[in-house]
This record gives C-alpha cells, structure tokens and sequence, in this order.
C-alpha cells in the first residue's frame, strides 16, 4: 500500500488524535488536581504539549516525508488548523443544540457531530495544506494539478468519479419529477445526471451550448437542444439544473424564458453553488459568475415568476472545505482526485446529516425546488439564447 495512500492516513490520524486527547486530558487533571494550578491556565499549558505531540506524530508517521514546508512554517499551519478544528467542533455543538434543544438533554450526540466534523476538517487541512506533498514526488493523485490543459470539462470529468454527490443529485432530480413526463436538463454537461434519469423512466431532453458536450450527449442517444428559442411554449413537466445558473451573466433573463418552457404546474429544480466567500480559481476557471446566498435566491426566482415551495442550503460540511480551498487556493481551479474521493466517500454521508440542522444557515450549495403557477397572471413568451 502507497506510503501516502488515505486508507493509511486515516487510521493513524485517528489513532493520534486519541493520543493527543490523552495528552491534552493528563496534564490538564495533574495541573489541575496535583498541583492547584487553575483550569484555564492549565489548559494553555496542556493543549500546546498536545498540539506539539500530535504534529510531531503525524509529520514523522502519517505523513512520513510529504512536506516540502520548514518545521517553523509547518508547525504554524498545524496549529492553525487545530485551533480552527477546535472552533469549528464548538460551533456545531452550540448550532446543534440552539437549532434542536433536546438535543442539549443528550449533549454527546452534538459532541459526536462536533468532533467528527473537526476531525474531517483537520485531516483534509492537514493533508492537503499542512503536509501538503511535493508535487514532484507525490504520485500519480497529482498528476493533473496545473496542468496546462486542464479544462473545465475535466472538472466535469472528476466530479463524475464522485458516487455519493451524484447518487444524492440523481435521488433529488427522481424524488421530483414522475416516470413518463416530459423533463429538461437544463446545461445537462457530459450527461452524468440525464443518462441515469432517463434510465428511470423519464422522457428527458438535454439543453448543453458546449459543442464538445452536446456531441456527447447525442452519442448517449439522448435528444439535444443548444438553447431555449428551439423548444416550444409548456412543454415540460419538470426542469432541473444543476450547477448552471451561476455560468448565465443574466440569471433573471433565462428564469424567465425557462418559465416559458415549463407547464403550468410545472416544477423547476435548482442547484447552485453558495457564498460569495468562497468564490475561488474553480469558480473562475469554469465560468462561474457568481455564487447565491438562499434568501436572494428565492426572491430572485420570485421575481421571475415562480411560486418558492422550498430552499436550502446543502452540504454544510463543504461549506468548510471549500473555505479551506478558498484560502489556500494556488490558482490553478483543479479539483484534486484524491482530495474529492476523501471527501465523497467519508464526509459528504456526514455532511448531508448535519444539512438537517444547518439547511437554513450556511452550507456550500444552495438546493431550491418552485413551480410554475397554474393560473399566470402574464403572458411568457419570447426567449433569450442560453
């Protein structure tokens, strides 16, 4: 097994941060205990010699010869990191139990999500920034960063290698439209989520401008439009799009033609990415012209016409790894295999879980589901190329 492989990482990530607990506790009781000392005094002596012992275990053990940084540097980013893991665990604890206060009758379970979301955020931190490896001796996972011809359809290519994101999009599209009616993938891209759905059952058409793209679809036998002015007035039951609408200058301009296609009824999915914060090289480098906040979102769908029957935010977990790329980001706009197989396998299960307390404050998507009225008070009619 690779030296530097995750599945050999993580247990003994795992397994020093039980020593550095073990630490932190032991000195903290025998200051406190042994030698009168006060609780807040001896925890600024304990949690350093943790801190210490923990990034001396894991620069010589889990991460054996991966960083290019000095020990002054290195250790710098490493206490960042775990004094940003410990606000980060805090903060979840006290989210969790004011957003459900029974839960501060049980206090380990918010204690459990706390410390498995920190711990997540400290190994990505750790791996990825603090003992970042030499790109030059690191493997073939590091291949693809800063390559010259890294495009924004590779981005697409490896975000169609995460299962569970795109399981849980596939879930969402299915829960929300029925076998047998028309559907729209709105900006459908290499055809991750049209290809399954259209397997399900529904009669899907795919809307992708992108030459290369659409010649891909076509040869998944799946029918193809470039853009709304070819598609007739109420013609779908469902849209979706997924990742799109950041990618259109004027969002409100192709709302409003969208409405157009879509029966009275009709539903629209979105999916969007979430806070301006964490625009970043990604965003620039595939064409994203901004990033939503929920609220403005809804009353920007509002105004085109729609009825909002739900939005929030989706994978709160994210919200933190895309912080962390946000501010270490090289300006390359890749997205690193390794880090995204990581994340899709281990955290993102745990992250749709915390959705359930934190949808409504902050996460790194933006999911929103509004329907066409029934009953239009004006006409929709004409169109803009998208």
């Amino acid at each position: 097994m690779p030296e530097h492989s995750i599945s050999r990482q993580v247990p003994r990530f795992a397994t020093i941060g039980a020593v550095g607990f073990f630490i932190d506790a032991s000195v903290l009781t025998a200051l406190v205990n042994g030698m009168g000392m006060g609780p807040v005094l001896s925890r600024g002596i304990s949690f350093p010699l943790a801190v210490t012992a923990t990034w001396y275990l894991n620069r010589t053990w889990t991460f054996k010869g991966a960083s290019p940084l000095g020990k002054g540097p290195e250790y710098a980013r490493y206490l960042t990191v775990q004094v940003s893991g410990a606000i980060i665990n805090l903060g979840i604890y006290l989210l969790a139990i004011n957003l459900r206060p029974a839960l501060g009758q049980v206090p380990i379970i918010p204690l459990a999500i706390g410390a498995a979301i920190a711990m997540i955020f400290n190994f990505i931190a750790c791996r990825f920034w603090v003992f970042r490896p030499d790109t030059a001796t690191a493997g073939t996972e590091f291949e693809n960063a800063g390559s010259d011809d890294y495009t924004g359809i590779d981005n697409l290519e490896v975000m169609a290698e995460a299962r569970n994101y795109n399981s849980f999009l596939i879930d969402l599209i299915a829960r929300n439209t029925s076998p047998g009616t028309q559907v729209l993938d709105f900006g459908a891209g290499a055809g991750t989520f049209a290809i399954e759905i259209a397997r399900q059952g529904r009669l899907i058409t795919c809307l992708e401008p992108d030459a290369t793209l659409n010649e891909r679809l076509a040869q998944q036998h799946l029918p193809v439009v470039t853009s709304l002015g070819q598609l007739q007035d109420a013609t779908f039951d469902s849209v979706y799009s997924l990742n799109v609408l950041e990618h259109i200058e004027d969002d409100a301009a192709a709302l409003h033609d969208l409405l157009r296609v879509i029966k009275p009824g009709g539903t629209l999915l979105l999916y969007v990415p979430a806070f301006q914060i964490l625009f970043s090289s990604m965003d620039r480098k595939v064409g994203h012209f901004r990033r939503y906040r929920r609220r403005p979102l809804m009353r920007l769908v509002e105004t085109s016409g729609y009825q909002v029957d739900t939005a929030m935010y989706v994978d709160s977990l994210g919200f933190f790894a895309a912080l962390l790329y946000r501010f270490t980001d090289r300006g390359g706009g890749e997205i690193n295999r390794a880090a995204l197989a990581f994340y899709d396998r281990l955290a993102f299960p745990v992250s749709r879980l915390i959705d359930r307390i934190a949808g409504r404050l902050f996460g790194k998507n933006v999911m929103l589901l509004a329907r066409r009225p029934a009953q239009a008070n004006d006409q929709v009619s004409g169109s803009t190329q998208a």
